[in-house]
């Protein structure tokens, strides 16, 4: 039997009171009840088990690597945080917490490939140079002695797997910024041109709090087990299916982005094995699973236990989820299980979802009246567009619709710009006060004293209108 290390009892959070950061969470889960549960799985191309790690396992994968990271750097310095395989990428991040250091996920790359051979390895080196870091974490030591020193020059390469390592002074870890919710955890790279990387800057507090406010407004319980192929380096691939599970006491199940591209019954079939399924998924994958599933196979994959499918990431179309209703529905799958939902990076991720197994609310809106800024339903669908509502805004966000020119709050059905208050708004841009002093922390006129409405920020270019807290309202979701 796996036990709690010392440093594990005596650091974790005690009973009934919520985790402040993402490592609290873990601490408690190591030292709780659940501890030789699995919290995360990893499976392979097939769908086969490749690797589980409990809480005390994870905790102690992660101990020995903010060691290993502590020997080349402080707390407070920048870790590259590759989307490395398996399970390798939750042992590279927490350890990064653990360390102190501040995570940056990135996509995967080759680490033989030259810098500026690539555009993946360009946009690579314009993250690098932007926030300096002072390692990249690979897989293996085999892969770190083999990296291309070019690529990353002056970087260290840093092997997330130590088996020979020994168990790390427990006095020693977690840091103290791992337990400081203002302290920052990781840097997210929002989508943007190569050349010019903004860096948003996620505390500890951001991440907690956000899938806190995700966990109760989807009821994600101990029991549910959260099934992801997302991509980690992205904000909503991290947080469901790393921060998400750790802060609600959920396990989940991943796999690699490309087996769900090769193979949607992979993700599909995982999804089955399960008991009470929450996933998150941009709407293309719910397109993908109609196209590539034949319909033969459809009734012998049993999807009545998914409980919650959050559908953000992209523009959600009210088509694409009837579509799949309809195609799986000998997989005894039901369209309210679907659930919108509308949120951004600078907000950590989540703002809005509607609540699972309620009907999805859709309405036809003018066209012509919306490309004037008014939000008028119609009848006539050959001349409407079709909106999904992202349901009600999660615990203790507040949202405003605004005119960003006057920075007035704007009446219900007129279209403006999303502005978002809530604790997982983040602290900015790194390295950028001014942009993130105009975006993260704007007021509405007549506010600018400090009285009246709270700050919001970030302001968002995404469109919305105001009716109902289910409305059909916004134009990107999550």
């Amino acid at each position: 039997m796996n036990t709690p290390t010392e440093a594990t009892t005596t650091t974790a959070p005690g009973p009934g009171r919520e985790p402040r950061t993402l490592v609290e969470a873990l601490l408690a889960r190591a030292a709780g009840p659940d501890a030789d549960r699995p919290v995360v799985t990893a499976l392979d191309a097939s769908g086969d088990t490749l690797e589980t790690l409990n809480p005390v396992e994870l905790d102690l994968c992660a101990r020995q690597l903010a060691a290993a990271l502590r020997e080349i750097g402080t707390a407070g310095d920048r870790v590259i945080v590759p989307a490395l395989p398996g399970l390798d990428f939750h042992i590279g991040f927490l350890g990064c917490l653990y360390a102190g250091m501040i995570a940056v996920p990135v996509p995967a790359f080759r680490t033989a490939a030259r810098g500026g051979t690539t555009t993946r390895a360009e946009r690579l080196s314009a993250i690098c140079g932007d926030c300096d870091p002072c390692a990249v974490l690979v897989s293996t030591q085999e892969d770190a002695d083999e990296a291309d020193a070019e690529l990353l020059p002056g970087v260290r390469w840093i092997a997330v797997r130590r088996p020979d390592r020994p168990q790390p002074d427990g006095a020693a870890l977690p840091d103290p910024l791992a337990l400081d919710p203002a302290a920052t955890a990781l840097l997210q790279y929002t989508s943007g041109s190569t050349g010019d990387p903004r860096g948003v800057v996620v505390r500890h507090g951001n991440l907690v709090a956000n899938q806190i406010a995700m966990r109760d407004a989807c009821e994600v319980e101990p029991t549910t087990t959260i099934v992801s192929w997302l991509p980690f380096f992205h904000d909503m691939g991290l947080c469901t299916a790393v921060v998400l599970p750790l802060v609600s006491g959920a396990s989940t199940v991943t796999m690699e982005p490309a087996t769900f591209v090769r193979d949607p019954r992979v993700w599909l079939r995982a999804i089955a094995a399960e008991d009470d399924v929450f996933t998150a998924a941009p709407d293309f994958a719910y397109d993908m699973c109609v196209n590539r599933v034949p319909a033969e196979e459809r009734a012998a994959i049993d999807l009545s236990t998914w409980r919650v499918a959050v559908n953000g990431s992209e523009p959600v179309r009210a088509a694409t989820q009837r579509r799949f209703a309809e195609a799986f529905r000998l997989s005894l799958f039901r369209e309210e299980v679907f659930s919108p939902g509308f949120g951004l990076a600078e907000c950590t991720l989540l703002v809005s979802v509607s609540p699972s197994l309620e009907p999805v609310v859709a309405a036809y809106y003018d066209r012509d009246a919306l490309a004037e800024g008014k939000a008028e339903p119609t009848a006539d669908t050959a001349a409407g567009v079709e909106l999904v509502g992202c349901g009600p805004v999660a615990g203790g966000i507040h949202v405003a619709v605004v005119d960003p020119a006057t920075r007035q709050a704007l009446a219900d059905r007129v279209v403006g710009e999303i502005w978002v208050d809530s604790p997982g708004n983040c602290g900015g841009y790194w390295g950028r006060e001014q942009e993130s002093a105009d975006v993260f922390a704007a007021r509405l006129a007549g506010t600018e004293d400090g009285t009246g409405p709270p700050t919001y920020g970030p302001g968002t270019s995404d469109s919305s209108t105001t009716a109902s807290c289910s409305s059909p309202a916004a134009s990107r979701t999550c």
